[in-house]
């Protein structure tokens, strides 16, 4: 039987067998050596390795750079984020019909994407608050109208 290197029962070896390690090396493709979060091996495609044999994500020189990277990253995705709808083009607040046209912008702009779903939450939640409100304050002048003329 065969096995590397060897025919069972024989000492010698095989020219295929004295291949140096090296050789074997680089028919497989090179691989960063880090691990992910999870403990499974880095898979980034050997192309995107570094001179260093190490991906972007684990080489332990460019600790600097990752960091830096991140901050900056976390700068851009929060201004993205704080962005949001143009007050002047929202218009102002004080009619129930006001309420209606921006209830109607809000969910357009949740549904393109020009506001995340938290951000059109908030908003809508807000709208909301104030339409209870209006309505609460409506409700009180006719209750204080109704009064005085039945106060008559």
């Amino acid at each position: 039987m065969w096995r590397v290197g060897h025919w069972e029962g024989s000492d010698t070896v095989t020219e295929a067998a004295m291949a140096t390690s090296d050789e074997l090396e680089t028919e497989q493709p090179r691989r960063c050596p880090g691990m992910k979060a999870d403990g499974s091996p880095c898979r980034v495609p050997s192309e995107m390795l570094l001179a260093s044999g190490w991906c972007l994500l684990h080489d332990p020189a460019r600790g600097a750079d990752r960091t830096g990277n991140a901050t900056l990253g976390g700068v851009k995705a929060g201004a993205k984020r704080r962005k949001g709808l143009d007050p002047d083009a929202l218009g102002k607040l004080e009619t129930p019909e006001d309420a209606m046209r921006i209830s109607a912008r809000l969910t357009i702009a949740a549904a393109t994407g020009e506001l995340a779903a938290p951000q059109v939450n908030a908003a809508l939640s807000a709208v909301k608050e104030w339409r209870k409100a209006y309505e609460a304050d409506v409700l009180d002048k006719r209750l204080d109208e109704l009064e005085r003329r039945g106060a008559r």
